[in-house]
């Protein structure tokens, strides 16, 4: 199962002048009640984060939204692609998404909640 968490916080420059609402976007994968949260820090850097329900949970009274995502996902893919220069191109790279409309959170979850 795979989740995309949405913040309206961000300490990068760059968000805080393009995007309006949705500042950050991250996939979560769900496996077995073990959370893994692909944080997007830069080009060549992908952190894992292990999370609980909990972390979730708390996630979401910081500003955190979470939106369940059901079609076919490319984890692999885009884990070892080197060209990504977004936190928005890494999630849709992760979810097999190719439409280049979609350049902010903002437009990833109005897509998404279509």
């Amino acid at each position: 199962m795979l989740y995309i968490g949405f913040s309206t916080v961000s300490h990068k420059l760059s968000a805080r002048i393009l995007c309006k609402h949705f500042r950050h976007c991250a996939p979560i994968i769900i496996n077995n009640d073990k959370y893994i949260l692909y944080q997007f820090v830069n080009k060549n850097n992908i952190a894992k984060i292990i999370l609980t329900s909990r972390d979730l949970k708390i996630l979401e009274h910081h500003g955190w939204k979470f939106i369940k995502y059901n079609g076919k996902i490319a984890h692999t893919r885009a884990l070892k692609s080197k060209s990504i220069i977004t936190c928005v191109q890494f999630t849709k790279r992760f979810c097999g998404i190719n439409k280049k409309t979609i350049q902010t959170p903002d437009a990833l979850f109005r897509f998404l909640t279509q």
